[in-house]
């Protein structure tokens, strides 16, 4: 009995385990080895369908592809009694390079067999759904997907929404490249879907103003721009909120409202420091913050503790990404310790210029311990003047932990591993701290 054979004779539930780590043209090509391989397929639920399979050198197989996926889920709509999965992702791989020449709609014969994959993938009781168009073009979705109420997950890239939604089962929303033709589209949405957990709106397009209310089950809210009109404002008023994430359109001029979210403990900051000064503010409302921020120069940072009349913001642990310049790295460790008096620092190793950011920063620290009174002539190294101690202890990817000096950490900067995580332990005097 050759190695085929014995495969074949594994119990249904291995070899669909087997099948489910394959990619959707294999499946189809073991189909076809003999009668037993093809009585598996046929009992496989495939789920996830992506047009990038089929893709072949000079040759449009997007109708072949299309017309699997319609016979295929309806062979599992004869099958089964549900459809609890359903991920469908169409591609040009000439988009990208045409995003910003010209939209071209999908051919309509196209469209209408894509059509009729969504609807016979939603109508069995979906619960979780991913939608993927990378297209030249919005795709605008069924009217029936609108309005399924099993759906627990839903994931949007490259639609456009245009009619009223109600999915009242809905926990978990992630909104990508999508264009929201209407604000009370929008707004019907949140009101149709109460029991939103997580909710995520990247780079989409047409809302001027997020607003947040009536979610007592929100945790987490991550928003990024990417494109026009600029937000004006986005208002949260959930107290249940325990993560928001934020990335602005460059210098966007957006007003952020958190006072409502009296449980907020994660802020995730992308972008530069002009523009994460205005909402420091709304961060010396928060008892509690880890903090990831991009700093990609540090130019603002003086200005951003003159706006701020406690400079002390109530952060205990921070994690910080940076893209610094060489020569701001030595203003940047000063205003970053002006601002908040963090328990503790987390960087990764090789990471942006993490590592030239750590060297500053002991540097200082060496120089401290060897100046006790050193505050090098400057308001902005009072930082140094309150801190007691440090702890720094390195932590690699396979459960390596180690704990170090701040001049055994400098003679191994040179043989730190990519992603290594540094933790930064800080001991501060009583008088410091908010």
């Amino acid at each position: 009995m050759d190695a085929a054979d014995r495969i074949s004779q594994l119990p249904e539930h291995i070899i669909h385990h087997i099948l489910s780590l394959l990619s959707t043209p294999e499946v189809v090509r073991l189909s076809v080895l003999s009668k037993t391989w093809h009585r598996v397929f046929n009992s496989f639920p495939i789920s996830e369908f992506s047009s990038s399979s089929f893709l072949v050198e000079n040759s449009d197989r997007s109708l072949e592809f299309a017309t699997f996926v319609y016979n295929s889920l309806l062979r599992q709509c004869r099958k089964y009694r549900s459809i609890p999965k359903f991920q469908f992702s169409v591609t040009d791989r000439y988009f990208r390079t045409c995003f910003f020449t010209f939209q071209q709609p999908l051919q309509p014969q196209l469209a209408k067999h894509i059509n009729r994959c969504i609807r016979l993938g939603t109508q069995k009781g979906v619960k979780e759904l991913s939608i993927y168009f990378c297209v030249p073009d919005y795709y605008r979705l069924p009217e029936a997907t609108l309005s399924v109420k099993e759906l627990v997950v839903c994931r949007l890239v490259g639609c456009i929404l245009s009619g009223p939604i109600n999915w009242p089962s809905l926990r978990e929303l992630s909104l990508k490249q999508v264009k929201i033709c209407d604000q009370r589209i929008f707004d019907n949405l949140v009101f149709t879907c109460p029991f939103i957990e997580k909710f995520a709106l990247v780079e989409c397009d047409g809302l001027k103003y997020l607003h947040l209310s009536g979610l007592r089950k929100l945790k987490k809210v991550k928003v990024k721009r990417q494109s026009f009109p600029l937000m004006e404002k986005i208002e949260i008023d959930v107290v249940s909120l325990h993560t928001f994430s934020y990335s602005p359109f460059y210098f966007e001029k957006t007003h952020i409202d958190l006072t409502s979210c009296k449980n907020l403990e994660v802020f995730k900051f992308k972008g530069c420091t002009e523009s994460f000064r205005k909402y420091l503010k709304n961060l010396n409302q928060i008892k509690r913050v880890t903090l990831c921020i991009f700093c990609y120069s540090s130019s603002g940072f003086e200005k951003i503790v003159s706006k701020v009349s406690d400079p002390v913001l109530h952060i205990t642990h921070l994690k910080l990404k940076t893209y610094i310049i060489e020569k701001k790295g030595h203003s940047l460790v000063d205003v970053l310790f002006c601002i908040c008096r963090p328990e503790s620092l987390f960087l990764v190793s090789g990471r942006g210029t993490n590592d030239e950011f750590m060297k500053i920063l002991c540097k200082k620290l060496v120089r401290r311990v060897k100046h006790k009174h050193y505050c090098g002539g400057n308001h902005l190294n009072g930082w140094q003047h309150d801190l007691k101690g440090v702890q720094i202890e390195r932590c690699g990817r396979n459960g390596y932990r180690k704990v170090v000096t701040c001049d055994a950490f400098l003679d191994s900067l040179q043989t730190l591993e990519p992603k290594e995580t540094i933790r930064f332990e800080f001991e501060w005097s009583f008088n410091s701290l908010p």
